[in-house]
């Protein structure tokens, strides 16, 4: 019973003891219990926050358009849309909310500040506006504007807004506005407006206004959203199969409201051209009856006038036509004398003035052939002297850079002696440090062989005291057995009612008690025989070692005196070679000096040949200008000449002619002056009829004739109205979800990025941190092995003793992952949404930040796999050795060279403590490949982060700068004619502006991928000439141009990849439900969109068609740059264009949509930085643990503080070299598969990390390296010299 007791009082006394020592455990490795907390903290936090950044982005958004109630449907007619097409949408099935809408662009602004408004009408229902000052628009007049419109243009709360509708059909009743609010609208998350028909082609803002400030019957479009769309997430396949659904119910009922309104509009045209005709009818009637009764008075009074004529032409006749001759004789006759006589006057001031004019002209045409000799004197001096210049110009570069080339040369030279010399200096006086050291040493070191070979000889007496211990033991333990077993036979006989047994109990009981006794003192005989027999061990092992470091001793200080005099016979060459490096520097120096008289005269010549240049270039001018002017008044001279030659020939004639006429004059004139008097009445009278009749005939024929333009103008119209409705298509219906609108499926796209990070990046971290702490699990259990079997000893059972271990394991890893869990999915995932917010308005005022269950437990349970696991199997492989061989040290690896050592010219010169940094490096593998690998992961995770950045913020310097170079491309209106798309044409051709134009047909055709298919972008040039200036075709590695092949085609790297194509394979394109296949000749790099690039020939060939140039490319010139907006809204003037798409807006936002990665980059970053200083500091903390007794005894042989840390650091800096260097390798490959792996189809990423990526990542691990080896050195200043002389045992 007592025995009983005393093994149940026992067990308990095991577990409390158990219980504290786990404890003492924790608080005596704090370092090593926080390292593995927070690795598995940092791994937990980073894979299960950025898995859960993903989710949260799509469940952010989502909950903002819930919030503005965002549409999911849009529907726009080409006929408009009435009431009814609203009623027969809200009555579908699974609709929500539908109402009707108005919009319209506007030009905002003048001149080079024009910009490009898209006005709304007010919705009550949908597209809910989020204010950020001011208030929504309550009356006719009112607006509520864009705020970053309104930011950009200086607009605010009460401004007024002046706006411009494009043509005569303005939707908007009044072009004058009140701000009212600012703020923002859920059509618009991000800074991309969209495209329109009017202004520059590119919508700057948007403005809502109320529906009443709209002047229109019918709608433009309608809105739709679903009923049941709250309970799906955007972005997911639930949100699009529900979309779906609703636009198939749609698209029904598309057919049946197309045919309503058709029939509506054409009703309505019907009877306006019938009230047209009727109205044109009754005007022409009307008209008809107005001219005729016109027509009868104009006929009888003709016939009045004729009656008159005739009495007046019977008594006139002969007389009328005497006087008339008679007079127009005589007014003949003074107007010729008058015109002879001026026209004598004129021709002589004629004959004067072009005498001056011509002696001037030829004083002026001498001056002028004078400054054509000047100038042809001057400009050829200039050409003699710029060629002079020129050559000189050349000869002193020439000089000069030798000079240069020369000093480099020296200055390199003096760089690699100054360098050699300071090393030999240094290497001198690590020479003499190191001899003096060793002269200290070897009287150590014989002294401590001494001290240890009297322990050393008592081996066997203590091994013979342990072995007689050990029997008294056996003898105590079975004097203990017998005693228990009296004891109990004489308590079973008791307990039956024997007396004499009882009166036996007592006694047998104190025997028991006696033997025990004995056996507790025989057991701490034998521990303290064994503990002398331990140390008279440990001083036979440290004699050896002793022995044979007195040896390398002795030989190292051989080595090193050798060393010695090799340096000084070195310094002294090094010196010999720097006088003649300072006698080479001053030749040049003298050199260069004489080069800066060179310089000047040259500086000199280049202004004074610039100034003439300047002065040939006005001379030029002004002669060109000058010469023109005079022969164009030596043609006006000319001209003047001959005219006054015709004019002399003609008065000669008209004199000889009056002559002949005066006689005739006079003697027709007393006879008609008779008769004259007699008809001056009749004649008046008939004057009067003959104008009154010319007049009524005249407002007869206007009459006539306006009727007759108003008819025509009338039918031209109506028939004009009947072909219009002929031509009438039906409507149909144009129907968009949510990817309609600008940048919402670019924010799902960025979110798809964060998932693919997620899936690959958080995975490596992970496996890093994991391996870290399995490590650091591993070596703790090695490391207390005495322990082990310490406790095995005495009478800990298996699990006992390892549930201490695996307890410390659970605690740092289930703590670690409940901190990264808590914080990793609220920090990172908030962190990368507000960097997303940038871009994104409003999306970051609804975070919806959840806990993702499975990437918590999936982190967490394999974390706990990873060091539980290891924790078990160290363990498991400890536990299996007996007590006394875990209570011996671990036999010492057995020492080999390594490889170094096989190469003499290499490692004769190292010196002793390089060697036995370099022997610990590779002896202990193991703690070399984990350290290695700890540093590489980390590297290689920051060189990711930084290389994703590069690949990303690359593609579109690569894409707009490099590969396509065109500006802008203008897409052309399919309804302009002919001659407006010549006069585009034309307009082109004579803009000064721009450097050139290429007219390209741009198909987007769809090419089949399995179950899919592919967009891909058909380009064919005109010219391919200038083809070369606007695209360059190229391979992505080698980076060897192309030409536009003659056959086949040129298709995108990205299009090739995804589709498994390469050179010689063939494309297949889909054309109005009709497959094409041309040949691939060429695969071309390319990094946004899908591109097949195709010269007019191989198009035809391919599609049986010549290529339709409906679109133009062209680039400004470069001092235009700036002003390229403004030259396109002069274009967008031409009716033959309909818009303009800008590579800038391109870029501009590709640019910002590529932004927002920024803070996941730095997320990536520095949670690789955080990990890397976390592995190294746990590294380093066991490295220095397990070699504490290693240092110590280093500090007893004399070594300094700061010599001991360079021991241990020096391996420590070769082992970042290394990680560095293997992170690299590792980094770039991983780079790539991460890059691929993120990409989307349109899109293809970079594949190179830039140069200063790697400076960065090394320098950052070199810092933390810097870092923990400082902590290091305090720790290792601390380490107590007597630990040396302890027994392990």
């Amino acid at each position: 019973m007592v025995g009983n007791i005393s093994g149940t009082g026992k067990r308990k006394q095991r577990k409390k003891a158990l219980h504290k020592d786990f404890w003492m455990e924790v608080r005596k490795s704090r370092a090593r219990f926080i390292s593995i907390f927070c690795i598995v903290a940092l791994g937990v936090a980073f894979f299960s926050g950025i898995q859960a950044a993903s989710p949260d982005m799509r469940l952010s958004g989502d909950a903002y358009y819930n919030t503005s109630k965002l549409m999911d449907l849009k529907i726009v007619g080409t006929m408009g849309l009435t009431e009814d097409d609203v009623k027969a949408v809200q009555e579908l099935s699974g609709v929500g909310n539908v109402e009707g809408a108005y919009s319209t662009d506007v030009i905002c602004g003048e001149n080079d500040s024009q910009k490009v408004l898209h006005v709304e009408s007010l919705n009550k229902k949908v597209n809910q506006l989020t204010l950020t000052e001011g208030r929504l628009p309550e009356k006719s007049g009112e607006c509520f504007l864009d705020s970053t419109f309104a930011a950009s243009q200086g607009y605010e709360v009460g401004s007024k807004l002046v706006i411009r509708q494009d043509g005569d059909n303005g939707l908007l009743k009044t072009e004058e506005y009140t701000v009212t609010g600012i703020g923002k609208s859920p059509l618009y998350i991000s800074f991309n407006r969209g495209n329109t028909t009017v202004g520059s082609g590119e919508v700057n803002g948007f403005a809502y206004v109320l529906p009443d400030d709209f002047d229109s019957e019918v709608f433009t479009q309608i809105y739709v959203r679903a009923n049941e769309v709250e309970k799906v997430t955007s972005y997911t396949d639930a949100y699009e199969n529900l979309i779906d659904k609703i636009q198939k119910k749609v698209e029904g009922i598309e057919a049946e409201c197309c045919q309503i309104r058709y029939d509506e509009v054409m009703a309505e045209a019907q009877d306006k051209i019938s009230d047209a005709e009727k109205e044109l009818e009754d005007g022409k009637k009307e008209a008809d009856e107005k001219l005729a009764d016109a027509k009868k008075k104009l006929d009888d009074g003709e016939k009045e006038l004729e009656d008159g004529e005739k009495k007046y032409n019977d008594g006139k006749k002969q007389l009328v036509d005497a006087r008339k001759e008679l007079e127009d004789g005589k007014k003949q006759l003074a107007d010729a004398k008058k015109q002879i006589s001026d026209g004598r006057s004129q021709i002589a001031s004629a004959k004067e003035e072009a005498a001056d004019g011509r002696s001037q002209l030829e004083d002026a045409q001498k001056k002028l052939d004078g400054g054509w000799k000047k100038y042809n004197t001057g400009k050829t001096k200039y050409d003699e002297g710029k060629a002079k210049f020129d050559v000189a110009k050349k000869e002193f570069e020439a000089g000069k850079q030798k000079l240069a080339d020369a000093k480099a040369e020296l200055d390199k030279k003096q760089q690699e002696l100054t360098a050699a010399i300071a090393q030999v200096k240094a290497g001198q006086t690590t020479v003499d440090t190191q001899i003096a050291q060793l002269n200290t040493q070897i009287p150590q070191l014989e002294a401590g062989i001494s001290q240890l070979e009297a322990a050393a000889a008592g081996l066997t007496g203590a091994q013979q005291a342990a072995d007689a211990a050990q029997s008294a033991v056996s003898q105590a333990q079975e004097a203990v057995n017998a005693a228990q077993a009296a004891y109990d036979e004489a308590k079973q006989k008791a307990d039956a009612g024997d007396e004499e047994a009882k009166a036996q109990l007592d006694a047998l009981a104190q025997n028991l008690g006696n033997a025990q006794t004995a056996l507790g003192e025989a057991d701490h005989a034998l521990k303290t025989a064994q503990a002398t027999l331990g140390a008279c061990q440990q001083a036979a092992a440290q004699k050896t070692e002793l022995e044979n470091n007195l040896a390398a001793a002795n030989s190292g200080l051989a080595t090193l005196q050798a060393k010695k005099t090799e340096l000084a016979g070195t310094f002294a060459t090094l010196n010999e070679n720097q006088k003649q490096l300072d006698s080479g520097c001053a030749t040049l120096n003298a050199q260069e000096e004489k080069l800066a008289p060179a310089q000047k005269e040259l500086d000199a010549n280049e202004k004074t040949l610039a100034a003439s240049k300047k002065q040939l270039d006005a001379s030029l001018k002004k002669l060109e200008s000058s010469q023109r002017k005079l022969d164009a008044n030596r043609a006006k001279l000319d001209s003047a000449d001959a005219q006054i030659a015709a004019n002399e020939a003609k008065l000669n004639s008209g004199e000889a002619e009056i002559a002949a006429n005066e006689k005739k004059l006079t003697d027709g004139e007393k006879e008609i002056k008779e008769n004259e008097e007699k008809l001056k009445d009749s004649e008046q009278k008939l004057k009067d009829a003959r104008k009154e009749l010319a007049d009524g005939k005249k407002d007869y024929e206007d009459g006539k004739k306006d009727a007759q333009d108003e008819i025509k103008d009338g039918q031209q119209k109506i028939d004009d109205a009947k072909n219009e409705l002929n031509d009438l298509e039906k409507p149909e219906w144009i129907i968009t979800d949510r990817n309609g609108l600008p940048e919402y499926s670019d924010y799902g796209d960025n979110a798809d990025r964060i998932k693919n990070i997620g899936e690959v990046f958080p995975v490596i971290f992970f496996l890093v941190a994991a391996l870290i702490s399995l490590t650091t699990m591993t070596r703790m259990v090695e490391e207390q092995r005495t322990q082990i079997g310490t406790m095995k000893a005495l009478g800990y059972s298996k699990i006992h003793i390892a549930s201490k271990y695996l307890s410390y394991a659970f605690l740092a890893t289930a703590g670690g992952s409940i901190v990264g869990i808590l914080i990793g999915e609220k920090i990172l995932p908030f962190i990368i949404i507000k960097g997303y917010g940038m871009m994104y308005h409003n999306v970051d005022k609804t975070l919806q930040i959840h806990y993702e269950i499975k990437y918590a437990l999936t982190a967490s349970v394999a974390a706990l796999i990873c060091t539980v696991g290891a924790t078990v199997f160290s363990c498991y492989r400890a536990l299996a050795e007996t007590p006394a061989s875990l209570m011996r040290p671990p036999a010492p690896k057995e020492g080999r060279r390594i490889l170094l050592e096989r190469m003499p010219f290499l490692w004769k010169h190292l010196n002793f403590t390089w060697k036995s940094s370099l022997r610990n490096l590779f002896r202990y593998k193991k703690r070399l490949f984990m350290t290695v690998f700890g540093i590489a992961g980390s590297m290689a995770l920051m060189l990711v982060g930084y290389g994703i950045r590069d690949s990303i913020s690359d593609i579109v310097n690569l894409q707009y700068t490099d590969l396509q170079h065109y500006d802008a491309m203008i897409i052309s209106d399919d309804d302009a004619t002919d001659a407006e798309k010549k006069e585009l044409q034309s307009y082109l051709e004579q803009n000064e502006d721009l450097d050139h134009y290429t007219n390209i047909q741009l198909t987007k055709l769809t090419a089949p991928n399995g179950k899919t298919a592919l967009s891909v972008y058909v380009y064919v040039p005109e010219n391919l000439e200038k083809f070369k200036k606007d695209v360059t075709l190229q391979n992505r590695v080698t980076k060897q141009s192309y030409e536009l092949p003659e056959e086949g085609a040129a298709v995108s790297e990205k299009t090739a990849t995804l589709l498994d194509l390469k050179v010689g394979d063939e494309l297949t394109l889909k054309k109005d439900d009709k497959e094409y296949k041309v040949k691939i000749s060429v695969i071309t790099e390319n990094y946004a969109g899908h591109y097949a690039y195709m010269s007019p020939q191989v198009y035809e060939e391919t599609f049986g068609e010549k290529p339709d140039y409906s679109d133009i490319v062209f680039t400004v010139k470069d001092k235009y740059k700036d002003q390229l907006e403004e030259i396109g809204q002069e274009i967008m003037e031409s009716p033959a264009v309909l818009s303009i798409s800008y590579t800038s807006s391109t870029v501009d936002m590709v640019d910002r949509m590529l932004s927002t990665l920024g803070s996941v980059i730095v997320v990536l970053i520095v949670s690789a930085g955080m990990l890397a200083f976390v592995v190294l500091y746990n590294l380093n903390n066991i490295n220095i643990t397990e070699r504490q007794r290693e240092l110590a005894t280093l500090k007893v042989l004399g070594f300094f503080d700061m010599e001991v840390s360079q021991y241990v650091l020096r391996e420590n800096i070769l082992l970042t070299i290394a990680g560095i260097l293997a992170g690299s390798g590792i980094g770039i490959l991983l780079h790539r598969y991460i890059i691929m792996t993120i990409e989307v189809d349109a899109v293809m990423f970079g594949r190179n990390i830039r140069p200063v990526s790697f400076l960065y990542c090394a320098a950052l691990t070199c810092i933390f390296s810097v870092i923990v080896n400082i902590s290091m050195h305090n720790k290792l200043k601390k380490i107590d010299m007597v630990e040396s002389l302890k027994s392990v045992e």
